[in-house]
């Protein structure tokens, strides 16, 4: 891990109508900077990587025939707006615009994936059956005399984790957001499988949050808590600058009119 932090960079652009100023700084060593005319770039698109989370970033084409590839772009809301001020600063043709599903020109932003009901019933049919299996051993232990104290305790308890499992199993198909003007449509199954939908809108919402980072891949949750209690996490986490992004814009379309076509501050 060391190792790995010790050979790590940290690459920033800025990006000015005379081209890109490029800083590369390793740990414990210089600033290298590199300057890139706008008259050595021949064109600029936009690149989707397809990682978890998913980020965009801009490719450069250069004249001498070069790639580069800058870091992911902070705002995930607004990727064809910021490529659109960066084409327009350096006098490039506008590059096509992506398909973003997360843009704050959207109509409405979706996050997650429709919930599927059959991701339930599995777990319904499965856990019996885990359960069975796990409680034989415990069973054969009761049945020879040999039974101690805590196995007494364990069995009530896995069949009490079995129940609660079997029970909430639905809820484990997650839920799917639609954000629009005005509101938040959450989708999810109920606790008999059955599609339930709740509306969120700006007077119910006590506070709007974003998680402290994993430790594994540094990604954050929305979490949106009403004045009930009652708490909505995102289906889908963002990296600490993207979960910004969406928490911003989120806020932005819940205090916006439902039929307003322009984003209130």
């Amino acid at each position: 891990m060391i190792g790995v932090a010790a050979l790590k960079r940290n690459v920033a652009w800025i990006i000015t109508q005379d081209g890109i100023l490029i800083g590369e700084q390793r740990p414990f060593g210089r600033v290298r900077k590199r300057m890139i005319s706008s008259h050595d770039i021949a064109d600029v698109r936009v690149r989707e990587r397809f990682s978890y989370p998913v980020s965009f970033s801009l490719v450069f084409r250069l004249t001498s025939g070069d790639v580069l590839t800058s870091p992911p772009l902070p705002d995930i809301t607004r990727v064809n707006e910021t490529t659109a001020i960066v084409t327009g600063l350096l006098g490039l043709p506008d590059a096509a615009p992506v398909d973003n599903p997360l843009e704050a020109g959207n109509a409405e932003i979706i996050l997650g994936s429709p919930v599927n009901p059959d991701f339930g019933r599995v777990i319904r049919m499965t856990v019996p059956v885990v359960a069975g299996l796990c409680a034989l051993p415990f069973l054969i232990v009761f049945w020879i005399g040999d039974a101690e104290l805590a196995l007494g305790l364990l069995l009530p308890l896995g069949f009490l984790a079995a129940f609660a499992l079997y029970r909430y199993a639905y809820r484990l198909a997650g839920s799917f957001w639609i954000i629009g003007r005005g509101e938040i449509r959450v989708e999810r199954l109920a606790l008999n499988g059955e599609p339930s939908a709740e509306t969120i809108r700006a007077g119910d919402v006590a506070a709007i949050e974003v998680g402290e980072p994993d430790g594994e891949d540094r990604t954050c949750t929305i979490s949106i808590r009403l004045h009930t209690g009652q708490t909505f996490r995102c289906p889908t986490k963002q990296d600490e600058n993207g979960a910004r992004a969406l928490r911003a814009e989120i806020i932005r379309r819940l205090n916006a009119a439902p039929d307003a076509g322009t984003l209130s501050g």
